[in-house]
């Protein structure tokens, strides 16, 4: 009965740790007036998690469940804070941290963590070696080319690589723990050389080599990296530097790297990667990008793939990504049948035969059109028109002031209304502001939209040659 019991006791002691963390720390300098907090990355932002509770000079935060993996933040009264990995593969009831108000990493000590040891013993390396590099950067500074500049910038590759190797040793000797797969994402990646290709295609092919294999030594199974600056500055890092301004190849490189997250199992990489690229495409400033942003709207979020939304707000995202649909580039554009300024005649537009069709929305009494309608008009005059048409599409209903307006500036293009009520062109275009420009080709087709007057020159250009003809500037009067 008695070694029933013990065996019992130990059991309640064992289940009794399982779900829990108890980290203590002791700051010299601080004592229990001096509330310390427990935060955590997430993406780019901090969250909190945790304040303090303290006996007899010693902080301790305490939970009923396990923390996930991640680097945390210990944040001192002054805002100050040292950084702390958490990690599911060690007991987080025996995490202890002393250092005083400096936050050394010399400094710190650390016990029932063997992975806090590693890491603070690597940034404890990485501040000599970076104390170093800049000593030599700031003498560099002051050097001409020559033997002793040379000698010196040999010395700042040696400390960069020092660090890197450090680094990269923890992440291969460790590499079943969090710290391992931490540091295995920062590794930096170098492209192979091509001898067997000119300077021009050596750059292109190391490019597309980056594009594909940047993300080689990433976990994408381990959650813990989102909780971490290391995953959203990789992500921004690779959408900046190695997708094109092209709606379609953003699309792809995004698709591809859901992909590869989804099928390796991080459900927090999977959810941080989409909720990213929505707002990275929403605020990409390339033109036709509105197709990357409903692509993310439409094929996970309406498709029911982001199962953390907030089901009124995917609701609305849905309803509006909808309304894009229709005039997206590269879909043609929805046709348009409306009378001319005498409201005798109908113009429909996709019985225009030109190369280019420019179809123009605008109000007689928008400050902005005012500026750009006549940037415009003098552009379509310039030209012979035989390859270039615009249609452009009075929004309001003062019909004599539009009457009025056409006659003082003497727009020369097809000019139409909604004179009857019967074209829905605000549903069919989604518009709500004014001017709004877009640039078809012969078949109709949106290849341009929402740009500025002074940009269509060279649009219209653009897509001529693309289509294998030239528009010609009228001859002078003396010619």
């Amino acid at each position: 009965m008695v070694k029933f019991l013990t065996l019992l006791v130990g059991i309640i002691i064992w289940y009794s740790s399982l779900g829990q963390y108890e980290i203590s720390v002791k700051i010299d300098g601080l004592g229990c007036d001096d509330e310390l907090l427990l935060a955590n990355h997430f993406g780019d932002k901090q969250y909190l998690r945790d304040t303090s509770e303290c006996i007899k000079g010693l902080a301790t935060f305490r939970g009923d469940e396990t923390l996930e993996n991640g680097v945390y933040l210990v944040v001192l009264p002054k805002k100050n804070y040292f950084e702390i990995l958490i990690s599911q593969d060690e007991d987080q009831t025996k995490y202890s941290f002393q250092t005083d108000t400096t936050l050394s990493s010399k400094k710190m000590v650390v016990e029932g963590s063997k992975e806090n040891e590693l890491f603070f013993g690597f940034n404890a390396f990485a501040i000599v070696q970076g104390n170093k590099a800049r000593k030599i950067r700031r003498a560099l500074d002051t050097l001409e080319e020559g033997k002793t500049k040379s000698k010196l910038e040999s010395e700042l590759k040696e400390i960069n690589n020092s660090v890197a190797q450090r680094r990269d040793k923890i992440s291969q000797d460790y590499s079943d723990l969090f710290i391992g797969k931490l540091y295995g994402s920062m590794t930096e990646i170098t492209p192979p050389d091509d001898n067997s290709v000119d300077e021009e295609n050596q750059r292109k092919f190391q490019y597309l080599w980056m594009r594909k294999h940047f993300w080689d030594e990433v976990d994408f199974s381990e959650d813990g990296l989102v909780r971490s600056p290391v995953f959203h500055n990789k992500l921004k890092y690779y959408f900046d530097t190695y997708m094109p301004p092209i709606a379609d190849t953003a699309i792809w490189m995004g698709d591809q790297l859901i992909n590869k997250i989804e099928t390796a199992g991080s459900s927090d990489q999977y959810r941080y990667t989409i909720h990213f690229l929505l707002g990275y495409f929403e605020n990409a400033k390339f033109m036709c990008f509105d197709k990357a942003l409903w692509h993310i709207a439409k094929n996970y979020y309406c498709a029911g793939k982001a199962y953390w939304a907030d089901s009124a707000y995917v609701s609305k995202m849905c309803i509006e990504s909808a309304k894009m649909e229709a005039t997206l580039c590269d879909k043609v554009a929805p046709d348009l049948n409306m009378p001319d300024s005498t409201f005798r005649q109908r113009i429909r537009m996709s019985e225009i035969s030109k190369p280019i069709t420019v179809l123009v929305f605008w109000d007689i009494n928008c400050g902005h059109c005012k500026k750009e309608m006549p940037i415009i008009s003098k552009m379509y005059d310039s030209l012979t028109n035989e390859n270039v048409e615009i249609y452009a599409v009075y929004t309001q209903g003062d019909w004599e002031g539009w009457k009025k307006r056409l006659a003082k500036d003497k727009f020369n293009f097809i000019n139409v209304a909604n004179a009857f009520g019967e074209d829905k062109f605000r549903k069919k275009y989604n518009i709500r502001t004014t001017p709004q420009i877009f640039v078809l080709d012969k078949d109709k087709n949106i290849r341009f939209k929402k740009i500025g007057a002074k940009d269509l020159p060279k649009t219209i250009e653009y897509l001529l040659e693309e289509q294998g003809v030239k528009e010609l500037e009228k001859p002078d009067a003396e010619d």
